[in-house]
């Protein structure tokens, strides 16, 4: 974890120099590492004895991002290529090949969005036993914005920008063993053993009022309501924390994931895997 810090590091110090001076006031390149392997977590694909994750990646910039990068597109790839095999080996993820990055310009896409389709390819060689089929691939489209604090952060876009996009909607979803749970609406949504919550758990280390889910600043939070056993993030015991889509939650002993991704009218949903429904 410490070498993935490090390149995290490096990825920033770039902001404050040369790339620095490209992305000011656009996309950062770590931004675009983060994105990527939000893709690469939520495209995974688990066999009998390997997880595997997408390999091969597009970037799409804007225009006028694409020209920014221009000079310096080289060594931001290579820096892309060192964070994502980082990120896959400590995630024990397995990539049939050394992770591939092209960037493309969409002339859809405003200044400081952008996009990341991840597929999960084979390569040229002999495919192993047990591996997947290559995959058509997913994208989804983020947006870079700046916060009071001068600090970016990336976000999928609304579903009113998804249809300028040509998409349908963003789905974001609670997915238990039993099934997902929508979160439509302003929220909060509550998770809990009681069925007075919005999202009902049948676990008995789980409390009967255990979390909630609230939306906050584009995006969503988790936060513990003083349960008997806790509530973890990716592992991580937490009290209030923000969750992005491919994020594992742990609510007493059950285990969650939370999904947000784009779905395509007539297609294939983008950011992420399709889940059973629930009625509720």
């Amino acid at each position: 974890m410490g070498f993935l810090k490090g390149i995290e590091k490096r990825m920033e110090s770039l902001v404050e120099g040369v790339f620095g001076r490209a992305f000011r006031r656009q996309i950062h390149p770590v931004e675009i590492a983060k994105g990527l392997t939000k893709q690469m977590d939520e495209g995974r694909m688990v066999s009998i004895s390997r997880t595997y994750a997408p390999n091969n990646f597009t970037v799409h910039l804007s225009k006028e991002d694409s020209e920014s990068i221009q000079a310096y597109q080289d060594s931001l790839k290579d820096e892309l290529i060192q964070y994502a095999s980082t990120h896959a080996e400590n995630k024990n993820y397995h990539l049939m090949t050394p992770p591939r990055i092209r960037f493309e310009t969409e002339e859809t896409l405003r200044f400081g969005e952008f996009g990341v389709t991840a597929k999960l390819t084979g390569g040229d060689g002999p495919r192993e036993k047990g591996a997947p089929q290559d995959t058509s691939g997913q994208t989804r489209i983020f947006k870079t914005e700046e916060t009071t604090g001068g600090d970016q952060g990336t976000a999928a876009i609304s579903a009113e920008e998804a249809e300028r996009h040509g998409l349908a909607r963003e789905t974001v979803e609670i997915v238990l063993e039993d099934g997902a749970y929508p979160l439509e609406g302003s929220g909060p949504w509550t998770v809990g053993r009681s069925q007075e919550n919005d999202i009902t758990v049948n676990d008995p280390n789980v409390s009967r009022r255990h979390a909630r889910i609230s939306r906050a600043d584009n995006g969503f939070v988790v936060e513990d309501l003083g349960s008997t056993n806790g509530t973890l993030l990716d592992g991580a015991p937490i009290d209030r924390e923000r969750i992005e889509g491919g994020d594992e939650l742990t609510f007493g002993q059950s285990a969650a994931r939370f999904v947000r991704r784009i779905d395509v009218p007539g297609g294939t949903p983008r950011g992420g895997r399709p889940s059973p429904s629930r009625g509720r």
